[in-house]
């Protein structure tokens, strides 16, 4: 769905900014999510927040074709849909494809009648006709398609595959040695996998020899992975206080580790629960928030004092349990030997006397405002690895050096190059399985992914992985890396590796005349959602090891590049503060819009990906838009939901992805002189322009949630501020963009309640308003602390301020959690009895006989009933005129319309409302709407990817 604006005078028509087929490629995306069928070049290596390649298509084929090219059309060349017997438009046939598949055990393709997109582009006659008419379109010649800020790579990537001139630029080292590999050597050295293997057998065969005495064999069977955690000394008692959070090691085959004391020592011993008869209980570890309890003088150790002795390095590494690939005795777990704490020992007596390993990676980590490894002693690089895992890693970097030279002899450069990098790919790829910031996956027993979070943090358990055996060894990272690059490079087979350029540096200072783009298309960051840098350092300092010498420029500095990041970075400024940090990201992200407006040419457009959920963070990027001199002219919502019809609607919250579309409005003295708007003039049009989309999208076959309706009608709300901008209030004060969608979405919770409440809200207090509408709106009893701040300025409610005094909600992080009565309403019984509860604790005494707000009258009511009857309910009703009340009448059907039934007071809310409290309130229950009756939260959406 879109919504659609004349371009400027010189601009070119576009697809972009007509209606677009969004439904099938938003069903084609969610298919895309099954790691089985993921797009390789998102295998070949670790990268954050990629899109699915039928977003991306559309994104880049809808930026350059004409806007007379029919949908079908559209999706023929986005390779959606089979190739024949198709009655009607496309996009209906594959609705209907999705709506009936779970009815028979076809595979996917078989049901749909086509392969994935992902894995084909149009057969050469389809793209010869595709390219002819982009030529016909642009003057001769194929549009240049730049993404400024290109990350994993996926937009370039897609753009090469359909034979566009393409540019990448990426800031990060990391990503710009991935779209390298892909977009470089894929096309321009092909396949690698003959040249690459035998090198990385001799690496291989090299590190397993100098790492065999490290990882000593039972029955002639190497260990795969390690259990480890910590001990100290008990500050109390001065015993071994082991610390971990919980002893389960494989909790799917019943497997966990017993510790056992026995006078001074300590040992480990690896048990079956369900074979073993003791009194042991695996999830009761010694650590609990932090803290540590010792088993001997149960005296709790906190954690300042255990970060402390981390700070001082007053712990030591224990080995808890072993993991072989191999039955050894009828298992694959066993309790460490005398042998394995002699191999950790020998390893550490190695990292310490050998001149280069005791200074391996000795630079400083920068230090997170999210970083949680840091205040525990992790410092430095080298503290991110146990002295055995800095010993393993770095024996593969010495048998990457001892080829290196002779690669390099026998290869021309370029393809030296490639077999370098790749090679270093393939170790590095090594460090997310093999950390002390990685945990124990204890589903099925071994190393979990060390940046599973997208940040570092510490472990009180955590997996070590023998690299030279196993499933996270150099064998098996060099099939990954290897069998997804050839794949790519069967996806480019077709493409002259000339037509594209791979650059690496600042996306506001890009190497590129005026004017010498025709499309650009990028997915930016958004604020916080990831910090890059920090955690690509990860990757960063063990590739400027491998890679230093072939690319010095590039891998010049210790760490990867803060100062120029487009992120919304706390720990890049000096107080910290959440309005530095965001105006910061807001100066950059002008900055780079400012340099796509500099490169781009006039007749063409920016397509911006936008995926995040909060007002301010679209309040920065639109503010960076404008003053960069875009207009937004279209926008579209691209959902990964199943359509109502296929009658799951209400369920799961989805992440829809929204592309604006803009364009370059004018010259640059025009935009100066732009005289401005009044926000009274124009902020009826932003509410209307919410309301048409709201109720364009909720008449649609989209099932998409509530918040992402509002999400949705955000863009065409910015098109019409964009196209006003500047604008300011009576007082001459400019008005930012936040405005304008705080407006929306009230306007878009209004299109909801008259649509989904039976009974208006109008006469129904603030606060009573507010709580019933966070429920209609996102479903659960977590949200994000921000909407529900705006939602509740929306209606006149201050969450801030009713907090202490209601108890209606808590706080934790950036959430907030609504609360039912039981948190909120004290007990009639227990006070009858004469049991003392705080009123600070429980702010509504149900003795009372009023109430300050409706539903603070429901919840006393719903104690009242759960404790004393329905008899002493219907008096206790009655004496307060409640039954008379429509505020409390109308709060009381509005919940039922709104919780879940899997909440706490539901059912009290229905029993409510039936029999003899039911024939006071006059309530037919048999008659109310629901609009929140499944609970299923499990649906897969677009935030998987």
């Amino acid at each position: 769905m879109s919504n659609n604006n004349n371009t400027s005078s010189e601009g070119r028509s576009l697809k972009i900014e007509e209606l677009l087929p969004v439904t099938a490629v938003g069903i084609e995306s969610l298919k895309e999510a099954n790691p089985e069928v993921m797009s390789p070049h998102r295998k070949i290596y670790k990268w954050f927040a990629r899109r699915p390649t039928a977003a991306t298509r559309l994104a880049i084929l809808a930026s350059i074709l004409p806007d007379d090219v029919s949908d079908d059309q559209l999706l023929r060349w986005m390779c959606i849909g089979p190739k024949e017997g198709v009655d009607g438009a496309i996009e209906d046939y594959v609705v209907n494809k999705q709506a009936t598949k779970d009815n028979n055990n076809q595979p996917v393709t078989s049901h749909f009648g086509y392969d994935y997109p992902l894995q084909n582009i149009p057969p050469k006659n389809e793209m010869q006709e595709f390219h002819e008419i982009v030529r016909e379109h642009w003057d001769g010649s194929l549009p240049t398609v730049l993404d400024p800020t290109a990350g994993g790579g996926t937009i370039p990537l897609e753009s090469l595959r359909y034979g566009l001139p393409t540019i990448s630029n990426e800031l990060n080292p990391v990503a710009w040695l991935l779209n390298k590999v892909m977009l470089d050597y894929a096309p321009s050295q092909g396949s690698l996998d003959g040249d690459i293997r035998p090198w990385m057998d001799e690496i291989l065969e090299f590190a397993d020899a100098e790492l065999e005495e490290y990882f000593p064999r039972r029955d002639g069977v190497a260990p795969s992975h390690y259990f480890r955690a910590y001990s100290i000394e008990c500050p109390s008692c001065g015993q071994i206080l082991p610390l971990t959070n919980r002893w389960w090691f494989n909790r799917r085959l019943n497997m966990a580790v017993r510790p056992l004391f026995e006078g001074d020592a300590l040992r480990y011993e690896c048990i079956n629960t369900e074979e073993t008869n003791i009194d042991f209980d695996p999830n009761e570890g010694t650590v609990s928030g932090g803290d540590a309890e010792c088993p001997h003088c149960g005296v709790v150790t906190e954690r300042d004092e255990l970060v402390e002795m981390f700070q001082s390095e007053d712990f030591k590494y224990e080995v808890l349990a072993v993991r072989y690939e191999e039955k050894i005795s009828g298992s694959k777990y066993h309790s460490p030997l005398e042998q394995d704490y002699e191999a950790i020992q020998k390893a550490r007596e190695k990292v310490k006397n050998d001149l280069h390993l005791a200074t391996l990676l000795a630079s400083e980590r920068f230090e997170g405002h999210w970083d949680r490894a840091y205040p525990y002693g992790v410092t430095q690089w080298r503290d991110v690895y146990s002295p055995r895992q800095l010993l393993s890693h770095a024996k593969l970097l010495e048998g990457f050096k001892k080829v290196e030279e002779e690669i390099r002899e026998e290869y021309n450069p370029e393809r030296a190059e490639s077999i370098l990098v790749l090679l270093s790919l393939m170790s590095t790829k090594l460090i997310e399985r093999n950390s002390r910031l990685e945990p124990i996956d204890v589903t099925y027993g071994s190393p979990a992914n060390m940046l599973g979070n997208n940040n570092f943090s510490f472990q009180w358990s955590f997996g070590e992985s023998n690299l030279t055996t196993g499933t996270y060894s150099l064998k098996t990272a060099a099939d990954n890396v290897l069998d997804n690059y050839e794949n790519v490079v069967q996806f480019l087979s077709h493409v002259d590796g000339g037509s594209v350029t791979v650059n690496q540096g600042d996306a506001a200072n890009l190497p590129l005349e005026d004017d010498s783009v025709d499309a650009a298309v990028m997915d930016p960051p958004y604020g916080d959602n990831v910090i890059y840098s920090e955690v690509a350092d990860a990757f960063y300092v063990w590739l400027k090891e491998y890679l230093g010498d072939i690319f010095p420029q590039t891998f010049s500095g210790s760490a990867t590049n803060k100062e120029d990041e487009a992120v919304e970075n706390p720990a890049m400024v000096s107080d910290a503060e959440e309005a530095t940090a965001r105006e910061q990201y807001e100066n950059k992200m002008s900055d780079i819009f400012s340099e796509v407006y500099r490169v781009l040419d006039s007749k063409g457009a920016l397509t911006v990906y936008f995926t995040d959920k909060e007002a301010s963070a679209w309040d920065s990027l639109t503010m960076g838009l404008i003053n960069s001199g875009f207009s937004v002219t279209a926008t579209h919502t691209i959902t990964s939901e199943m359509p109502q019809r296929v009658g799951v609607q209400g369920s799961a919250s989805a992440d829809s992805t929204l592309l604006l579309t803009c364009r370059k409005p004018g010259t640059s003295e025009e935009i100066r002189n732009r005289q401005p708007t009044l926000w009274s003039d124009i902020r009826e049009k932003t509410r209307e322009a919410a309301r048409n989309k709201a109720n364009e999208l909720l008449d649609s076959d989209l099932n998409l949630t509530k918040t992402d309706t509002i999400i949705s009608a955000f863009g065409p709300t910015l098109r019409v501020f964009t196209e006003n901008y500047p604008v300011v209030d009576n007082h001459d004060e400019v008005v930012r963009p936040k405005q304008a969608l705080e407006e929306a979405r009230t306007a878009v919770v209004e299109v909801l309640v008259d649509r989904e409440l039976e009974d208006s809200l109008d006469d129904v207090d603030n606060l009573s308003t507010w709580y019933i509408l966070s429920w209609l709106v996102y479903g659960r009893e977590t949200i994000p602390y921000d909407d529900a701040r705006q939602l509740g300025l929306g209606v006149g409610v201050d969450v801030a301020d009713i907090k202490s005094d209601t108890k209606i909600w808590s706080k934790s992080g950036d959430k907030l959690t609504l609360k039912g009565q039981s948190y909120r309403v004290r007990d009639y019984t227990a006070l009858e009895a004469g049991e003392k509860r705080r009123k600070r604790a429980y702010p509504i005494d149900p003795r009372e006989d009023s109430f300050n707000y409706a539903i603070d009258a429901v919840h006393a009511a719903l104690n009242v009933l759960e404790t004393k009857g329905s008899d002493f309910t219907w008096n206790w009703l009655n004496d307060r005129g409640l039954a008379d009340q429509s505020q409390f009448r109308r709060t009381i059907k509005s919940l039922i319309q709104v919780l879940p039934e899997s909440h706490e007071d539901y059912d009290s809310i229905v029993n409510l409302v039936s029999g003899e409290t039911g024939e006071l309130l006059d309530i037919e229950i048999s008659s109310i709407n629901r609009n929140n009756g499944d609970d299923d939260q499990s649906r897969a959406t677009l935030s998987d990817f």
